[in-house]
């Protein structure tokens, strides 16, 4: 027998964590009231095409329209999630996670399968020995039979229970916040159910009522990722009092605090003349960094979504791939015949729409956010916070050992730093340029960092270092040229 030759030699590899991904900076949100499709637990739901969107929505609906708006775009954007409003009250909701078959059901869901138990407001409900070994092999019969179970039992007189196509859904049955429900108690028929605490969601009932910043603050919650919102045609210009939650002001508010570019659309008349009070001249005085206002005399139209869905292709890692809306043609979208004073109004609002430009030329112009800054930097600046914070991150996560805090180690994340400032350049974001204080940047961009010395002694003792910072230029974009001639015979 040989001598293995790890008696004289060994050799151990080890392998470093795959880094974290940065961040999609192309998820629409779409806010609505309509309901019935998404539980309260589901909050959100995301759809990467549009006949997914068809396969849980009416064409009819306003989620259609505005996928449709958004997958409308060329190159075809992917992300679009949808988030609901719940204005009526709403019940205690179990969602479940079972993935079994009907047929694999009827015989894992057999009398030896034991209890299936849930705990609501009125004490425990208990369907005992649940066999479903004599219902016809279809989800909604399954779940028609469960609910005839649930409802025979005293205290689960108003419960429902549905297969919504994906899982099995118990509610509470009576509506309002008071209402609660648990996870099933674990047995073979909860588990294929796939009712138990390892698969299944709880929400508690919610108040008739929910405001719409309540519904976004509960996807902030959930941690459900939407870096812009589109707005159902319910929310637009004066349908519903500032302050009460469910304004566009309110929505735009919202969206600046979380970060989040809201995508407002206006069919307010009077932003085509000088003087007036509406939402764009309301987010204009608020100076919004995040807000971006579209005009549209079409009530049921949704440019605000295909004006992002146009955005989102943008693909921050390629070279040269950053673009200006300003110009750019929205397919869907119909252009709005406007007089020159007209556009001029819509402008000093801060407020962009597809019009007609010359013989031929429809396009939209020119996606100034309500603070006057732009969309494309905006969009981009949330691209380049990620991008750093993901940078950083990876440089501490996937190391099999440690960065040492040296100057060394200083340098390390300062080099790091420069790599996240250089993909900015690279994709059109930054480019060399002046400072404000004339200054110029051969780089488009300079990384600083403050020496291990001049560290406070406490911030080596915890292992945060605040030194690093960077200056950057953007590269803008041109709007307009002026071109000035002389003619001499």
């Amino acid at each position: 027998m040989a001598i293995e030759i790890t008696e004289f030699a060994q050799v151990s590899i080890s392998v470093s964590p795959t880094g974290e991904a940065a961040g999609n900076f192309g998820i629409l949100g779409f806010l609505t009231n309509e309901a019935d499709v998404i539980t309260p637990t589901e909050r959100a739901r995301s759809y990467t095409s549009l006949a997914s969107v068809g396969a849980d929505w009416a064409t009819t609906s306003e989620v259609y329209k505005a996928a449709t708006a958004f997958y409308g775009q060329t190159p075809t954007p992917k992300d679009f999630t949808v988030v609901v409003n719940f204005v009526l009250a709403q019940p205690a909701v179990l969602v479940g996670g079972g993935s079994e078959t009907p047929e694999e059901l009827i015989v894992s869901v057999a009398g030896a399968a034991g209890d299936l138990t849930v705990n609501v407001l009125a004490g425990a409900v208990t369907i005992a020995a649940l066999d479903l070994s004599g219902v016809s092999p279809t989800y909604a019969d399954m779940a028609a039979a469960i609910q005839t179970l649930l409802q025979a039992e005293v205290n689960g007189a108003a419960m429902t229970c549905v297969h919504n196509g994906y899982q099995f859904v118990v509610s509470s049955g009576t509506a309002g916040a008071t209402q609660t429900i648990s996870t099933a108690v674990v047995s073979d028929a909860a588990l294929a159910l796939g009712l138990t605490q390892s698969s299944a969601k709880t929400s508690d009932g919610i108040d008739a009522g929910e405001t719409a910043v309540q519904a976004m603050a509960d996807v902030d919650v959930k941690g459900i990722p939407v870096v812009a919102l589109v707005t159902s045609k319910d929310y637009r210009d004066a349908a519903f009092a500032d302050d009460t939650g469910n304004s566009a002001v309110d929505i735009a508010k919202y969206c600046e605090a979380s970060k989040k570019i809201f995508c407002n659309t206006t069919n307010d008349l009077t932003t085509l003349a000088v003087g007036n009070t509406n939402v764009a001249s309301k987010l204009k005085a608020l100076t919004l960094r995040f807000s971006l206002t579209s005009f549209s005399k079409d009530v049921s139209a949704y440019p605000s979504a295909a004006v992002f869905g146009r955005a989102a292709s943008v693909n921050f890692s390629a070279v040269g791939s950053t673009i200006t809306m300003n110009l750019k043609q929205v397919a869907g979208v119909s252009a709005e015949d406007l007089t020159p004073a007209e556009f001029a109004a819509l402008r000093g609002y801060y407020a962009s729409a597809v019009v007609q430009i010359g013989n031929s030329s429809n396009a939209y112009t020119d996606s100034r956010m309500a603070s006057g800054s732009w969309l494309d930097t905006t969009h981009g600046l949330m691209w380049l916070e990620d991008r750093c914070g993901v940078d950083m991150f990876n440089l501490l996560y996937v190391n099999s050992t440690k960065i040492p805090y040296t100057q060394t180690g200083i340098n390390t994340a300062a080099a790091t730093l420069e790599r996240s400032c250089e993909a900015a350049v690279r994709n059109g974001l930054a480019a060399p340029g002046f400072l404000p204080d004339g200054t110029y940047l051969p780089k488009g961009y300079i990384v600083e960092s403050v020496a291990l010395a001049d560290v406070p002694v406490s911030d080596k003792g915890n292992r945060v270092y605040k030194g690093l910072s960077f200056k950057m230029v953007g590269a803008g974009a041109l709007h307009e040229i002026e071109v000035a001639g002389q003619f001499s015979e």
